[in-house]
């Protein structure tokens, strides 16, 4: 799947986010009782069901084999199946055993990572001293990288190099179908006040967007976080359901359904605790939107566009 982000026409922004009409034709009035002006009525795909993809968080296969030891260096992972969203990063730790006395310095390398991303060790080289040393891998992840297909996952080796001697250790790296939108801090000060369309919501939006990619029958997943320190109601075009703008609370009173700050926005609205919405994007997809507050044309947002991979 591709993410894409761009400059979009104004035209657009007012069907995307509903300010003007929705994509059924039908006039929204505004609501000065929420901010940005909303009707308060339920929004074209405000409450679709999400198909989901069971693969955004299943686990890869454990490796056949532990990796290779020897009778000078044992290495052990503190997991051999992680597992990294799009855009994201996870920390292992590397356990470097010594054996019969060892001493020497030895160098960590890993193998066979799937294409774009990157494994950094914290320290690269330890020096073994007859008692078991560790060292931190950061795997990371970029954006345009290629999830891996349902039950797929990729053989990657650990290994620590000491002269001539050589252990590793074996793990099943999975890269998730699933992407974090993150509203960012402050968001209001990337508004513009006049008409042009911001599109600077994460790292991968930017003047020169790039797409998506994943494998037919292996859409990503995605869900929005409000990294800002206000509530947020997210804007979407037809193919981005809207975000809920109002819930009745335990009382029956009818209340603003924000995303609050530092949180996920919830599947159940008003209910934070809740697990994260979704919205299940395949290839050929094309949205956008931003948050409902901002106006048409007058807001940061993004563009999110998802490709078949080669």
């Amino acid at each position: 799947m591709s993410l894409v982000v761009g400059a979009v026409s104004l035209s657009l922004l007012l069907v995307a986010c509903g300010d003007a009409s929705s994509s059924s034709g039908v006039q929204r009035r505004p609501n000065p009782t929420l901010p940005g002006g909303d009707d308060g009525q339920e929004s074209v795909g405000e409450n679709a069901p999400d198909p989901g993809n069971p693969n955004a968080d299943a686990l890869p296969p454990k490796p056949a084999t532990p990796g290779q030891s020897t009778g000078e260096i044992g290495v052990t992972l503190s997991s051999a199946t992680p597992a990294v969203d799009l855009g994201d990063q996870v920390e292992l730790t590397v356990t470097i055993e010594p054996k019969a006395g060892f001493k020497g310095d030895a160098d960590l390398t890993a193998t066979g990572l799937p294409e774009g991303a990157t494994a950094t060790f914290t320290p690269a080289k330890v020096t073994l001293n007859a008692t078991a040393m560790t060292a931190k891998m950061l795997l990371k992840v970029p954006v345009t990288a290629v999830p891996s297909a349902p039950g797929a996952s990729s053989a990657v080796a650990i290994t620590a190099t000491s002269g001539a001697v050589k252990a590793s250790a074996n793990a099943s790296f999975k890269i998730n179908p699933k992407l974090k939108l993150t509203i960012p801090l402050n968001i209001n000060a990337l508004r513009s006040t006049g008409t042009k369309f911001i599109d600077q919501w994460g790292p991968a939006f930017g003047a020169t967007p790039t797409a998506l990619k994943t494998q037919t029958g292996n859409p990503i997943v995605v869900t929005v976080y409000n990294a800002d320190s206000q509530g947020h109601i997210v804007h979407g075009n037809a193919g981005f359901a809207h975000g809920a703008t109002t819930y009745l609370d335990a009382a029956g009173n009818q209340q603003n359904a924000l995303i609050g700050p530092n949180t996920f926005e919830p599947s159940v609205a008003g209910n934070p605790a809740s697990p994260p919405r979704t919205r299940t994007f395949a290839p050929g997809a094309a949205v956008n939107g931003y948050p409902h507050e901002g106006g048409a044309g007058a807001s940061a947002g993004f563009q999110l566009s998802v490709v078949a991979a080669p």
